[in-house]
């Protein structure tokens, strides 16, 4: 059995050992989390493997060569033709922001390894290499040069320097001299303590974690339980998502609820697989959030086609809103099921420019189910939002830092309230609290202007002003004041470009006064106590 899991049930028995009830939200604010890349700024794992890249097919001459890589179903290179190489990118574009020192990387099987960018080695012996990691834009690179098909190169590791002192995961220390009592090294306890220390220590005052991303919900294609990602997978950055396991190990270490955002394909089998997993592994005193997918009305993602689908296909045909509203229904009865009703929150999407993908879905369930509805919320995504097309981008690029704020606090913000008014509305009709599944700024330009390299500059440094930070407390507020309840901001780490800044920190070792949305996340939940009955 897996050491995760077995940490996860030695937890899961003292807390039924101490009497523990359903816990409430430590705050009303909670983050949707970046997803898990080579490139993210997030650095999520203390085994930079779990994070890293797809293999690269290549050669002497060529980087990318297109040729097929014979792989294990863990992901593992098994053999390599003649000439051929496999290349893997981790801690790429990062900058400087990742752990300097010694790397040991661990692996079993035969063959050869090297590496390149900002990873030197030291030394090496079979089954174990040091490395020297100087930390550059260009990541750690590894490639495997050979390998040998009877006893191929498999799990490897490549941990970080350092570790944690035993009973503190949220701080990184260097060596045993930094701890007073037992020093638990990344390199020998890495299937342990599993989550780099910062990371979890940015993570600590938000109550519930979003899991769109680490999920992969836009478009995934899972649909059964044996399509999950693995533990054993040779890396969590794949199209299935981050293994289930770990998303409850990490509401388990932040003592947050998490949000499930299940896979718009998923079967019966697999939501139930799911739900029964989160009663063996998560804390009893933490609740789960479940959703039907990603914005299954929005026409960009697979899982809106998937929905025109299944709604066409009932007998008799029903709006493709009405199926969104019932697969939604049929989710959270699966999970109140295994976990029991206080436990779960079944949450209904919806789409804050369009009532009626909350109207209509709710409507439907109320006359289908004579008013029992069986949602628990209506989330919607309140962005104050400013998104010019190329014609529109001059207005923009014309003013200066003072002129957007203006403009924002005027124009944009005043939308937010309206929209506000009219969900609040139709929750309380149908007595359900409105929450928030995303939010925060929206400030990038679309269909082409996000290439105007001026538009772009702009809406980054409004995102670094300081100003930005009484704008989102008076944003928080407002939402407080409609009469908003749980408000999951979108999202946690992640770099700014023209694709938009929505990371609250930028890099996951940011300073709080260096990042002006981080600290008003913070300074709200500090000065805003939960308001609603829970």
């Amino acid at each position: 059995m897996s050491r995760l899991i077995v940490a996860a049930l030695i937890l899961l028995l003292f807390t039924l050992s101490s009497h523990a009830q359903t816990a409430k939200l430590r705050s009303a604010v909670g983050t949707n989390l970046d997803a898990v890349t080579y490139w993210s700024t997030q650095i999520p794992f203390v085994d930079v493997m779990k994070s890293s890249g797809p293999w690269i097919s290549g050669d002497k001459t060529q980087w990318d060569n297109k040729q097929r890589l014979d792989l294990d179903a863990d992901g593992w290179v098994r053999s390599l033709a003649p000439g051929q190489v496999a290349r893997m990118l981790t801690l790429r574009e990062i900058g400087d922001h990742y752990p300097a020192g010694r790397y040991l990387v661990r692996y079993k099987g035969q063959g050869t390894i090297k590496f390149e960018y900002a990873a030197r080695v030291v030394s090496q012996k079979p089954g174990e290499i040091l490395l020297q990691v100087t930390p550059q834009n260009g990541g750690v690179s590894m490639v495997i040069e050979a390998t040998n098909p009877a006893d191929y190169l498999r799990d490897i590791e490549i941990t970080m320097p350092g570790g944690i002192c035993e009973g503190d995961p949220f701080i990184h220390v260097r060596s045993a001299q930094q701890c007073g009592g037992q020093f638990l090294s990344f390199a020998d306890n890495a299937k342990q303590i599993v989550f780099y220390p910062v990371f979890l220590d940015r993570l600590r005052n938000y109550s519930v974690l979003r899991y769109i991303n680490w999920m992969q919900a836009n478009n995934s294609p899972v649909a059964s339980w044996s399509q999950r990602t693995s533990l054993s997978a040779r890396t969590w950055a794949v199209a299935s998502g981050v293994p289930p396991e770990v998303l409850f190990e990490l509401a388990n270490r932040v003592k947050t609820h998490p949000w499930l955002t299940i896979p718009h394909k998923a079967d019966d089998a697999y939501v139930r697989n799911l739900a029964r997993m989160a009663k063996t592994m998560l804390s009893p005193d933490l609740r789960v959030y479940v959703e039907h997918s990603n914005e299954v009305w929005n026409a960009q993602f697979a899982q809106n086609a998937y929905a025109i689908q299944q709604a066409a296909a009932q007998v008799p045909p029903i709006d493709p809103i009405q199926y969104h509203a019932l697969r939604s229904r049929a989710l959270g009865r699966i999970f109140k099921e295994e976990l029991g009703s206080s436990r779960v929150v079944a949450v209904l999407g919806a789409q804050a420019g369009n009532i009626g993908t909350g109207s209509i879905g709710l409507e439907y369930l109320k006359i289908r189910f004579k008013g029992a509805v069986g949602i628990d919320a209506l989330a919607i995504a309140p962005y104050f939002a400013v998104t010019p097309r190329p014609a529109e981008s001059g207005t923009y690029t014309a003013m200066n830092l003072d002129a957007l704020f203006a403009f924002v606090r005027t124009k944009a913000l005043p939308g937010v309230a309206t929209t506000l008014k009219n969900y609040r509305s139709l929750a309380k009709a149908n007595n359900l609290p409105l929450i928030a599944y995303e939010g925060g700024q929206h400030l990038v330009g679309i269909q082409g202007a996000e290439n105007n390299a001026e538009l772009t500059a702009m809406f980054l440094a409004f995102n670094r002003d300081h100003r930005i930070k009484q704008l989102y407390l008076d944003y928080l507020a407002a939402w407080k004041q409609a009469g908003g309840e749980l408000f999951v901001h979108y999202f946690d780490v992640g770099r700014f470009d023209k694709w938009g800044a929505w990371g609250a920190l930028e890099y996951v070792d940011q300073a709080r006064s260096s990042a002006p949305k981080f600290d008003a996340l913070q300074t709200f939940i500090e000065q805003s106590p939960v308001w609603w009955p829970q």
